[in-house]
């Protein structure tokens, strides 16, 4: 075996670009962790002007206007997902006032539903509850501020 080839300047140079690499992935985890929970997606709107959340494998949008409520269904790579079959409700808390509307499938991975009790309103608080095609019940929640 020919020793000659392991140059001591090339290990050192090899050693220094691992800790490189090692240090930067490091120091990202904080910000890959903080993408993807509910807090920061609170902050952040979404590709059709709503509000995001997250649950396991799927990051859900909605969109209320008077009379309507819309959601999309993304996966963590913003990849829509197909809500054909799912079942999904919508609990709408005003107060004292609350009532569940069931969502259907509109496109292609769109929920909706247009019901004239809808009416956003500041503190209008909203439980998202969604089943996509053959898969366990999803809840999330969100709150109009």
């Amino acid at each position: 075996m020919n020793f000659s080839i392991l140059n001591p300047s090339h290990l050192a140079y090899a050693a220094r670009l691992l800790v490189g690499i090692f240090l930067i992935a490091l120091f990202s985890l904080p910000t890959l962790a903080r993408a993807h929970s509910n807090e920061y997606l609170a902050t952040v709107k979404g590709a059709h002007g709503g509000m995001l959340r997250m649950v396991e494998m799927y990051h859900f949008e909605l969109v209320m206007k008077d009379g309507e409520a819309h959601v999309w269904v993304t996966d963590h790579g913003d990849t829509p997902q197909s809500t054909k079959g799912a079942i999904a409700t919508l609990r709408v808390i005003n107060g004292n006032d609350a009532f569940s509307v069931t969502l259907k499938p509109a496109g292609s991975n769109e929920l909706m539903i247009r019901d004239a009790r809808i009416k956003p309103r500041k503190g209008t608080r909203l439980v998202l509850t969604v089943s996509m095609k053959g898969e366990a019940s999803l809840q999330t929640r969100f709150s109009l501020d």
